[in-house]
């Protein structure tokens, strides 16, 4: 299971890091940022999500006791539920702590950006995908 979980983490992070590097262009903060501040951003972010998608899947392991959730429809959904939920409650949160800003390019959802709000579901089931797939 450490392993699993190592290589869970390990995909998370590198897929989370093109997907902040990415979407960083929809906030003012990232924008604005000189580069050596704008690399601890992105790398902390990358970070965070790596973790959280791999906690995100560890939770739903010990809700379904099933290693493969392509083998278990109910566990697949459970995990991208969760990280739709998830994100979008930090989301929320960070923006009334202003720890970012979006850019005016950003699309909003309810007062939250898009693309942060489906990155934990989106990019957790690419690592999942590639984890139970091709490794």
């Amino acid at each position: 299971m450490v392993v699993l979980l190592t290589t869970i983490f390990i995909g998370g992070f590198f897929i989370n890091l093109l997907y902040e590097l990415l979407h960083s262009l929809l906030y003012k903060t990232c924008l604005e940022s000189p580069l050596p501040n704008y690399l601890y951003l992105i790398l902390k972010a990358a970070l965070f999500d790596g973790i959280t998608i791999t906690t995100i899947y560890f939770i739903t392991y010990l809700v379904f006791q099933n290693k493969n959730p392509f083998n278990n429809y109910f566990q697949l959904v459970l995990f991208c539920l969760i990280g739709l939920l998830f994100a979008f409650l930090y989301e929320k949160y960070s923006l009334y702590q202003k720890r970012w800003e979006y850019s005016d390019k950003m699309p909003l959802i309810f007062s939250v950006g898009v693309t942060p709000t489906i990155q934990l579901a989106l990019t957790g089931f690419l690592v999942l995908h590639f984890t139970f797939n091709f490794a």
